[in-house]
């Protein structure tokens, strides 16, 4: 299951402007998380520098919610396969986080119904959840992926990942 990262991140690079601040492995400034699944939880073990900091040596709030925003998109995706766009983003910062520290982040779906989702995900260093967070997806149609994506995309999403 975890060459679905990969597969969806293929379809991704078809864009020039593929540039992806917390996977892509290409954006300079980015965090680069690779991101794995393991049955229905998708998660990544990383460890960020002074750079994302806020407070010295503290990594920065808005940096731990988009890795929780991320990480509840591809535990949705890896339940679902299907693209969706976050509605809503609900972060509980527990403790602070040091920089230049190893950290898990994880996230798995709580909730679907029809074309919703709710992801729970959580970061840790050394087990102790220290920042969790609630994420609702709304999923999108195959003509509105069409419609903002382009007919090429959407026909290699499909063969990507619907029809194996």
């Amino acid at each position: 299951m975890n060459d679905i990262f990969k597969r969806l991140k293929k379809v991704f690079n078809t864009f020039d402007n593929y540039n992806c601040f917390v996977c892509s492995s290409s954006n300079p400034i980015g965090l680069k998380l690779d991101i794995k699944f393991n049955d229905d939880t998708a998660y990544s073990i990383f460890n960020l520098s002074n750079l994302y900091s806020g407070f010295p040596s503290i990594i920065h709030g808005g940096i731990q919610a988009s890795i929780i925003d991320e990480i509840g998109f591809w535990a949705m995706f890896n339940s679902r396969k299907q693209i969706g766009f976050t509605q809503k983003l609900e972060v509980q910062y527990m403790s602070k986080i040091e920089t230049d520290t190893d950290l898990k982040v994880e996230g798995r779906e709580t909730f679907n119904e029809n074309n919703n989702s709710e992801i729970e995900v959580g970061i840790y260093c050394e087990s102790e959840l220290k920042t969790k967070g609630l994420v609702s997806y709304k999923l999108i149609s195959d003509s509105a992926i069409k419609r903002m994506f382009g007919e090429e995309f959407y026909e290699e999403f499909m063969r990507s990942f619907r029809y194996d």
